[in-house]
């Protein structure tokens, strides 16, 4: 890869635009004025081409540029600064660089990824100068980290830029390392009755994003005891000297160890709004949490269709507060895309739809915890109306 090419500025844009436009007015008007003005702008841009290429050719691969984070996780509304250090070596410290400031340049994704989208010209006024160094010397510059809102923030490269005197044109001369961070929603704690967290059992198709222990296969648990027999249980867990001291059929008893599964279903849709959707992602944090602590395995679905499973372990609680940042809802811009798009299909069956219902909700199985508020819990599907509701506050 060949070095950066060199770019206009916002300044030196404006400049390639006026100087023509200046010249041709000068010469249509017989405004000697103008055509001084082009003149002027032309060598200004000249020299600040050549002055810049100098620069960079002095700078570039002389820098070493870090970034520091606290943490690479963060609750909502909490503070977060972005360190970002840069050191020189041998004669570069002493060329005129500025920081640019990464703060417009963050990218929301559900999926943190490379951005395609087009970059802005650069803009001295919104860079940092940077003083000059010796050899080793590092100054170090804080920014914030966008916390605001939910989800997963990625920034590219925070560059390293030599300009002219005038700031018309730029070139890098550093590039830094990217940087991801996740939101999640501040955890809402809901007293739920324990009938509710007992999930279930027995095999399940969604692989855990975290290690499980080993599923014991010819141990059922710890002993608890002995109790009566009850119609279903298994005859080889019956304790016949029981039987022949009472007369009574007794069966070994064992705690059951293995984790359950517990499928949460957290109501996204459009209808909620932002802050509806939002409370109910918190709520989903605050119960998840609760059923990791309790050891058991939880299966996580949108109406999206969006689907983890995750399981007790000492990564788990930040693997379901990553998974809930990374939880893509419907932007408002796309909620009249969405309500034209039902319009058409009023005419088509219920559950028409690839993967989907009408109501917006991808088919799940079992009887899940369905996490809504007051309003969407009106407008559930029949097959999820049935199941138990958590109301987000």
């Amino acid at each position: 890869m060949g070095p950066p090419r060199l770019s206009l500025t916002t300044r030196g844009a404006f400049a390639v635009g006026a100087a023509p436009t200046c010249a041709l007015a000068g010469l249509l008007l017989g405004a000697e004025e103008l055509v001084l003005l082009a003149i002027a702008l032309g060598t200004l841009l000249v020299t600040g081409l050549v002055q810049t290429r100098q620069r960079a050719r002095q700078a570039r691969g002389h820098w070493h540029i870090g970034a520091q984070l606290a943490s690479s996780d963060a609750e909502v509304g909490r503070p977060l600064e972005l360190v970002v250090t840069v050191v020189p070596s041998g004669r570069g410290g002493s060329v005129p660089t500025w920081l640019e400031d990464p703060t417009l340049r963050w990218r929301r994704s559900p999926r943190a990824g490379p951005q395609t989208g087009r970059r802005a010209l650069p803009n001295p006024a919104l860079a940092l100068r940077v003083p000059v160094l010796e050899s080793g010397d590092a100054a170090a510059f804080s920014f914030p980290v966008p916390t605001a809102y939910r989800g997963v923030y990625a920034l590219e490269g925070h560059r390293l830029w030599c300009f002219d005197s005038v700031g018309l044109f730029a070139q890098v001369v550093g590039v830094g390392p990217s940087v991801i961070v996740s939101v999640h929603p501040v955890p809402t704690e809901v007293a739920i009755p324990d009938a509710l967290l007992q999930g279930e059992s027995g095999p399940d198709d969604l692989e855990p994003v975290s290690a499980l222990a080993p599923r014991r296969h010819d141990n059922f648990g710890d002993f608890a005891g002995l109790r009566a027999y009850v119609p279903g249980d298994r005859l080889r867990l019956l304790y016949w000297p029981a039987l022949a001291r009472t007369g009574e059929l007794m069966v070994r008893h064992f705690d059951d160890v293995t984790p359950h599964r517990v499928h949460l279903v957290a109501d996204v849709r459009p209808l909620l709004g932002f802050r509806g959707t939002e409370s109910v992602l918190a709520t989903v944090a605050g119960v998840g949490l609760q059923l990791l602590a309790r050891g058991e395995m939880v299966e996580l679905s949108t109406s999206a269709g969006e689907r983890i499973g995750i399981g007790p372990g000492p990564h788990a609680a930040m693997a379901l507060l990553r998974a809930i940042a990374a939880i893509d809802t419907a932007p408002p811009t796309a909620l009249g895309r969405r309500r034209s798009r039902r319009r058409r299909s009023r005419r088509r069956p219920a559950g028409a739809g690839p993967g989907s219902t009408a109501h917006g909700f991808a088919p799940v199985g079992g009887s899940p915890l369905v996490v809504t508020t007051r309003g969407g819990a009106n407008a559930l599907p029949g097959s999820l109306a049935a199941s138990p509701l958590i109301i987000a506050p």
